[in-house]
């Protein structure tokens, strides 16, 4: 009798042991997946000077606007404060290097947070929070970026990218079995969870020869295309070229010059006159002698096509779409605006700066001047987004604006030209 209850005991022991493991494994989820386990979802995004930005509930309660990027290895908070609300203690402080290698910024690391995307939910998914809002990008965006989506969203996953309809399609891999006839399959390598292609550039319409270039695919950037001038014999800085601030970095701008080579290929795709950014030598060097990358494509090239990004087989699968043979444009006017917050309770845009010499700095227009109305439009009517498009509309367009400096208006116009 007394074994047999031994042995009753014994079986309690490894009920409980199951239903112990049973719930520590609903619990101790890692990774991103697709809610009740559905087939796929679709989660639209906004589209914001080619950046694909979607909504995301950090730790289930509070919304907030996360740009998605192939090009980080980390899900990033961009501003502590948001961890700081909801009582989260960092697992460990790590210091980050600027590109340039020069500034350094502090982070932390959080091993354990819980994200929210659509239909699509993160359990314990590894967090870097920066101190502060290093990267800044509401004065370029228009609107307050809180995070940014990497590698842990993609690696799970086939995900679709739409640019035409503006909407993301994640598919379980195993249950993945959509025909891609009408698309174009490339090889694509997963180096230290960064997607790259080999692709043909050629720099010049006299060029007799086209070279292989290594590039990352980067849908966090928002130029066409950048290539470092220093990681090749034959990629050089074109004579016509303009000097540039390209893009905005954790350690500060990111300065160069932005010139147009004469094409590139992606898969059997080939793009012209595409507009280049070619940073400063040495910003990038430990980069380029760790990766051997040449360069990276942005979403000024991948917004002229739709994909399927399969990280687990490594390939893309691509096809063109309505927009792919629009002239790749760039700034005519010679200012560059930014969003600089609330004024009279409507949004107000500045110029931040004019170059010397341009439409808009012969006609007057000097840093700091707040833009009122422009081509008949004003308030909530303006936004980053239409005035950067209308400084690139078109050779010849004749722009109209009111500007206010200091307490004073002025109205301006200028003739757009072409500078390279």
């Amino acid at each position: 009798m007394i074994k047999k209850y031994i042995w009753y005991a014994f079986l309690a022991f490894l009920l409980l042991a199951v239903q112990i493991n049973y719930i520590l494994g609903q619990n101790l989820k890692f990774g991103f997946e697709i809610n009740e386990n559905k087939k796929s979802i679709t989660i639209p995004f906004e589209l914001n000077s080619n950046l694909i930005i979607v909504d995301v509930l950090f730790q289930g309660i509070i919304p907030l606007k996360y740009i998605v990027d192939t090009g980080v290895s980390n899900t990033v908070l961009i501003e502590k404060a948001y961890a700081d609300i909801l009582d989260i203690e960092p697992d460990r402080k790590i210091t980050l290097v600027g590109a340039a290698g020069i500034k350094e910024v502090e982070a932390f690391i959080v091993n354990q947070t819980y994200l929210k995307v659509g239909g699509v939910t993160g359990h314990n998914i590894p967090l870097l929070i920066l101190k502060e809002d290093y990267l800044n990008l509401k004065k370029n965006l228009g609107i307050k970026i809180h995070g940014i989506l990497g590698y842990d969203f993609f690696k799970n996953f086939i995900v679709k990218i739409d640019y035409k309809n503006r909407v993301l399609k994640l598919y379980q891999p195993r249950k993945f079995n959509r025909p891609l006839y009408f698309y174009k399959e490339v090889e694509m390598k997963i180096e230290n969870n960064k997607p790259y292609v080999i692709q043909e550039i050629k720099m010049a319409e006299e060029d007799t020869v086209r070279v292989l270039s290594k590039l990352m695919i980067d849908t966090g950037a928002s130029h066409s295309l950048m290539l470092h001038a220093n990681s090749s014999d034959y990629i050089n800085l074109p004579e016509d070229n303009i000097r540039d601030v390209l893009g905005a970095g954790i350690a500060g701008d990111i300065t160069g010059h932005s010139a147009r080579i004469a094409d590139i290929n992606f898969g059997p795709y080939y793009l012209n006159q595409v507009v280049t950014s070619f940073p400063d030598v040495g910003a990038y060097d430990d980069i380029i002698k760790s990766t051997g990358r040449n360069g990276t494509i942005g979403g000024g090239i991948l917004k002229r096509f739709n994909f399927f990004f399969d990280y687990e087989n490594e390939k893309i699968h691509l096809r063109r779409n309505s927009i792919f043979k629009e002239d790749f444009d760039y700034d005519m006017s010679g200012m560059t605006v930014i969003a600089r917050g609330e004024y009279f309770l409507e949004p107000y845009y500045e110029v931040e700066k004019v170059r010397k010499g341009t439409p808009a700095y012969e006609a007057g227009i000097r840093a700091k001047d707040k833009i009122i109305r422009l081509n008949g439009h004003s308030g909530k009517e303006l936004s980053i987004g239409y005035i950067n498009n209308m400084l690139r509309k078109r050779e010849g367009k004749k722009i109209k604006l009111k500007i206010k400096r200091d307490d004073k208006t002025y109205n301006i116009s200028f003739i757009l030209e072409k500078f390279i």
